[in-house]
């Protein structure tokens, strides 16, 4: 049944359960499209995978609403690479819902020979289409009409294209059967290299321990990414990534698999740190800073948390490098956090 008149919260709803919860041994790009034909109206559409670096267009597929193969598919493969829209999959300087008509007027757009050899024997006009990113590759779903596409559908396609990608990634994990062994806290990798996935308690606790390092849900932080990449040269046997706070710790495992890469996060309290610290000698205030320089804060930036001046800041490293018979800042701060884990741990601190 056509529900293209329902684009309210009940439809998005619903949509958004079959998208994360897609049949087995169907084709996901595919199954997005038939998904929308219920929602948006459209004569003809199709999707494309954009390799970004190489700038490589795979079009996959292209049909009418009726389910039948558009007869000029290779007419529009040899003229694609004029279309309007194609840029934007290179630069993501627009939302992930774009118009033929939002970047070129209607009248230049009647001039291409895209238009005029491909959509006007089909009697289309207008192109809109919805985007998702995996990795370096670009996926664009494309609806074509005689009209443009109303804002109503605009804002539902809006709503709907954030969730292709964790839902592309959903429908990998079933059908590989791995969803119920995966912890929540986890960012998976593509065998390329590529970012494909961060899970949202994942986001949370990186947002958490890299505070001003990470620049987005679908970023990870600098620190990581080297971690990472030193890990992927080396053998199976890695080392555990160790991010700290005062109270807490978070670490960071590399896992490989065929398919790519998972890292797995887990977040633990660290006992009694102060505790600890002060069996080493040290005052509680001397604990506090000691803490804060081994997570690598400056002597201000440690006088800005714990509300005291720059200069007793360094009054109390004195003691500290005193009382623990250490030479340098650095030295201390690793002398703390090697005593906090306890040598439990192989730690890698980038």
């Amino acid at each position: 049944m056509i529900k293209q008149e329902q684009t309210n919260g009940e439809a998005l709803s619903d949509v958004l359960l079959q998208l994360y919860d897609m049949p087995k041994g169907v084709d996901f790009f595919e199954q997005v499209l038939h998904l929308m034909e219920d929602y948006v109206p459209f004569q003809v559409s199709g999707y494309s995978i954009v390799d970004i670096r190489a700038k490589e267009l795979d079009m996959k597929m292209l049909r009418n609403q009726g389910g039948s193969d558009v007869s000029n598919l290779s007419e529009l493969e040899k003229h694609i690479l004029s279309h309007p829209l194609r840029d934007v999959c290179y630069y993501n300087n627009k939302g992930p819902v774009v118009g033929t008509i939002d970047l070129l007027p209607e009248k230049e757009w009647k001039k291409t020979p895209l238009y005029n050899e491909v959509h006007k024997p089909l009697g289309l006009v207008h192109d809109t289409s919805m985007r998702f990113y995996m990795g370096f590759q670009c996926v664009s779903f494309a609806f074509c009409d005689t009209m443009p596409l109303a804002q109503k559908y605009y804002r539902f396609l809006n709503l709907i294209a954030p969730h292709l990608a964790p839902a592309l990634s959903v429908f990998k994990l079933q059908r590989e059967k791995l969803l119920d062994l995966l912890p929540e806290n986890v960012v998976t990798i593509t065998k390329n290299g590529c970012l494909d996935e961060i899970s949202p308690s994942a986001a949370t606790l990186l947002n958490k321990y890299y505070p001003t390092k990470i620049r987005g849900i679908q970023q990870l932080p600098d620190d990581v990414w080297r971690w990472f990449r030193h890990e992927l040269n080396k053998g199976e046997r890695g080392q555990t990534l160790v991010a700290r706070l005062p109270e807490s710790q978070l670490l960071l495992r590399l896992l490989r698999s065929p398919k790519g890469c998972l890292i797995v996060l887990k977040e633990s309290v660290v006992e009694a740190p102060r505790k600890m610290l002060l069996s080493m000698g040290l005052s509680k205030r001397e604990s506090e800073v000691i803490l804060w320089v081994s997570q690598g804060k400056r002597n201000a930036e440690v006088a800005a948390v714990l509300g005291i001046s720059t200069g007793t800041v360094r009054k109390h490293m004195e003691h500290i490098l005193s009382k623990l018979q250490c030479g340098t800042r650095g030295v201390a701060a690793e002398l703390v956090l090697r005593k906090l884990s306890g040598r439990s741990e192989k730690t890698s601190l980038l």
